[in-house]
């Protein structure tokens, strides 16, 4: 199945049309937005739909911010829109919600839900000369520390790790460039980098990282080679800019998701006339090169379940993978560092209330979360962009706790619990 990107366009902002200087009406649209890296595959999906939702791309930490406050100022819209959902590659923090789902929002507009909406790869699209690096491209754990870190910034210093020798001996120095926003796609790069990166003697890294959705906030001061881009589309930007560069393109690493970058990955999306070359990388547990495609993300993933039992369920941090987890603890570091599959692999997440004022509103969400979880189209539209549906423990469970109250916990949208709270 094919969408055109007019056609996203067009969904998403007749989307927003409707909201327009009417926005202290009672709206009709769910509004949201955040994360870049699923904005395609929304957008589609939006279209598929038959419209009644908008998105705003732009980027984890801008939507999560506008969800929490309740602040549509972060989309681009006035104040007095309500903000009904918002998705984010980095699971929310216990300084922005507890573990019963409760926030600064509660007493007016119930509890908050945090759910995996897809499974993605994090790529790393390069810039090579051809002159000087050909063929396929491999990166071990090394290189990636090194590159990321700063700790590498030629060519002629990244290893294969399948030849065990240099990829080139030209001299070829490389740029870095990095997201500047609040960036989920940030958040799962770092993570697997604060897992696999050492410094000090005999370390592959300049910088202890930290799992974070500002890159920059590794470094003391940011590495002369790296450049900042705003959004994935403004990586995207960045190193195709480079490759075009004549008459010998600029080598560069960046890092994206897989509808930003071709169309081997994702053969629908808007965004894979980019046309970059990614990198194999290296899994250090198999000691094989994996490619990043969204059925590697799943093995990556492992054998991860859905929480189960009303306790359980009702704790938002349950049911995000290697969210508010400890680094030394042996779940977040089989996440972080999975033991097979694509090493950089993880969720993209969306962030709802419990209650909603209106009966359109509450059954526009609940019907468009059951085709997302459940339709095959739905289910395809997420392949054609690189990404893969959440485990089928997490689609029983969402079905039947979240969007319904199969098991009596009372946890679903729309509950009566919510009595006059609301969005």
């Amino acid at each position: 199945m094919k969408f055109s990107k007019r056609k996203i366009c067009t969904a998403v902002v007749f989307a927003f049309s409707a909201l327009g200087a009417s926005a202290a009406m009672a709206q009709a649209t769910l509004v949201g937005g955040g994360s870049s890296l699923v904005a395609p595959s929304i957008g589609l999906e939006i279209t598929q739909f038959g419209g009644g939702l908008s998105y705003a791309s732009v980027g984890s930490g801008a939507g999560q911010k506008a969800f929490l406050n309740n602040d549509a100022t972060q989309f681009g819209l006035a104040s007095t829109v309500t903000v009904h959902f918002a998705n984010s590659d980095a699971a929310l923090s216990l300084t922005q919600v507890d573990t019963t789902g409760s926030y600064v929002r509660t007493a007016t507009d119930g509890k908050l839900i945090q759910l995996p909406y897809i499974v993605t790869p994090i790529t790393v699209p390069y810039v090579a000369q051809p002159s000087s690096v050909t063929g396929t491209v491999s990166l071990n754990d090394n290189d990636l520390c090194g590159i990321y870190s700063g700790k590498i910034t030629n060519w002629n210093q990244i290893i294969n790790p399948t030849t065990s020798s240099v990829y080139t001996t030209v001299s070829t120095p490389i740029q870095v460039v990095y997201r500047l926003d609040g960036s989920g796609t940030t958040d799962l790069l770092t993570r697997h980098l604060a897992a696999v990166c050492t410094t000090g003697t005999g370390g592959n890294s300049n910088v202890t990282f930290n799992e974070t959705q500002t890159f920059a906030s590794n470094f003391t001061t940011v590495p002369a080679n790296f450049i900042g881009a705003t959004g994935s589309g403004g990586v995207a930007a960045q190193l195709v800019a480079y490759r075009n560069v004549t008459p010998t393109a600029t080598a560069a690493f960046g890092y994206l998701s897989p509808d930003y970058t071709n169309t081997t990955l994702a053969p629908s999306s808007p965004n894979a006339t980019n046309a970059l070359t990614v990198a194999s990388l290296r899994n250090s547990h198999t000691n094989a090169d994996v490619a990043p495609t969204y059925q590697n993300a799943t093995i990556a993933l492992g054998s991860v379940a859905a929480p189960s039992g009303a306790a359980a369920e009702a704790n938002p941090f349950n049911w995000v993978p290697g969210a508010n987890i400890s680094k030394t603890d042996p779940s977040w570091i089989a996440i972080s560092n999975p033991t097979a599959g694509y090493p950089i692999s993880g969720t993209s997440n969306i962030i709802v209330s419990q209650c909603y004022k209106t009966a359109l509103l509450r059954a526009r969400l609940i019907n468009f979360l059951t085709a997302h979880y459940g339709s095959t189209t739905y289910a395809a539209i997420l392949h054609n962009n690189g990404f893969d549906t959440v485990p089928t423990s997490y689609q029983t469970a969402i079905n039947s706790d979240i969007l319904g109250n199969t098991n009596g916990y009372n946890l679903n949208i729309g509950n009566s619990v919510c009595g006059t709270l609301g969005r």
